[in-house]
């Protein structure tokens, strides 16, 4: 990606998934993405619900993800499934609902990482075929990362970093 996901398409990418793959109920009066999105630049989120009984009808699936900005603890809407239904076989279906949406989720921010790593800087040691190890360093600033990156020299003979707000890479190599 060349920016950060929102959390509008989040819910959109993760409602798509559940849809081919028939784990969408048929009960379900509407699905809706959040009309206020904001940039998820971080894949070190929760991700939160409300799966409760309307307050005149049916059942609602809230759904948001907490994440640290700085120091403080912030909340963002991602979206909302609604049925009319209220018996207890609605709850659980839509209980269900929501344990697929988990599942379907973390698979994908796993699988996707990267499209979520838009703060900081990455730290990786090159093998000798000049790819990435398997490990590295998510570091907060630069200048963190710049102080790992001469403490993986002193072992390797290439390190890359990474801004990760830019995507920009650079190739140090171990003076000789």
């Amino acid at each position: 990606m060349t920016r950060p996901m929102t959390t509008e398409e989040l819910f959109e990418k993760i409602n798509s998934i559940l849809i081919e793959k028939s784990k969408i109920p048929d009960i379900l009066d509407y699905s809706l993405a959040t009309s206020n999105p904001i940039p998820i630049r971080t894949y070190e989120f929760d991700l939160r619900n409300s799966l409760n009984y309307g307050g005149n009808e049916g059942i609602y699936l809230v759904l948001w993800i907490e994440y640290l900005e700085g120091n403080e603890k912030r909340r963002a809407a991602i979206g909302t499934y609604k049925t009319l239904y209220e018996d207890d076989n609605a709850m659980h279906i839509m209980a269900s609902l929501l344990a697929n949406f988990i599942i379907e989720e973390y698979s994908y921010v796993n699988k996707n990482m990267d499209d979520f790593t838009w703060e900081g800087a990455d730290v990786h040691a090159l093998n000798e075929n000049g790819e990435k190890m398997n490990w590295g360093y998510t570091c907060t600033t630069m200048e963190s990362a710049l102080k790992k990156k001469d403490e993986l020299l002193k072992h390797h003979e290439k390190v890359v970093v990474r801004d990760n707000a830019t995507r920009k890479e650079k190739i140090y190599k171990a003076k000789v």
